[in-house]
């Protein structure tokens, strides 16, 4: 069995749509009658980590309360630490959209996903994502309406393997690589459920997240 753990929801983003587009993604794997997934909270992630689970999936942007006046954020600096040591020791994590949204770009997590949300154009936006550099149509093109996510990346020491375009201009939307003994992988699409469970959408997750788990 491969065990998964996802931390899916924040104030921003309903947990429910997440596990909606994750359940249909999982479904598409070739191993899909062998995964145990596991949905956790903030307050579990220590402590799965210490299970050593194949596969961490974080859907989850670090602030709490991001409209207070005073912001508490999950990810603690022993957290943070414990994180990339887990991914060093052989685990592997998926930063799936908000998963890579409002952490401090010195933090030792946003350093081993070598990038990072920068910011969205407000509301949602038809987005083509594409499946080649600059390939603005044809087959290895999909639209959706969405939030674009403008992402930071480190391009010289990642695969980018997805970008996005749309009125407010192109960016990076996926990227993958290795990171000590385990993998790194960020996927920005998408904010709706509607998104999440589009059928490209779940087919790209289905393949990031099978790469993730192959040896």
């Amino acid at each position: 069995m491969k065990k998964i753990v996802a931390l899916l929801g924040d104030y921003w983003h309903a947990a429910d749509d997440a596990k909606a587009g994750l359940e249909a993604a999982l479904i598409r794997l070739p191993i899909k009658d062998e995964i145990d997934l596991q949905y956790i909270t903030y307050k579990e992630v220590s402590q799965v980590l210490s299970d050593r689970p194949d596969l961490f999936i974080n859907a989850k942007m670090d602030q709490l309360n991001p409209r207070d006046e005073q912001v508490i954020t999950w990810l603690t600096e022993e957290l943070d630490t414990k994180l990339v040591n887990y991914v060093i020791e052989g685990g592997s994590v998926l930063a799936w959209h908000a998963g890579m949204a409002g952490y401090s770009s010195e933090s030792n997590y946003i350093h081993m996903l070598r990038g990072y949300f920068n910011y969205h154009p407000p509301g949602l936006q038809e987005v083509t994502y594409m499946l080649k550099d600059n390939e603005k149509s044809g087959e290895n093109t999909f639209f959706l309406s969405d939030e674009q996510y403008f992402v930071h990346c480190d391009k010289a020491n990642t695969e980018v393997d997805l970008w996005s375009t749309g009125i407010d201009g192109d960016s990076i939307a996926a990227w993958k690589h290795s990171f000590g003994k385990g993998k790194i992988c960020c996927f920005t699409p998408a904010h709706t459920r509607e998104g999440m469970v589009n059928e490209n959408v779940s087919s790209l997750l289905a393949e990031k997240i099978n790469w993730m788990l192959s040896l």
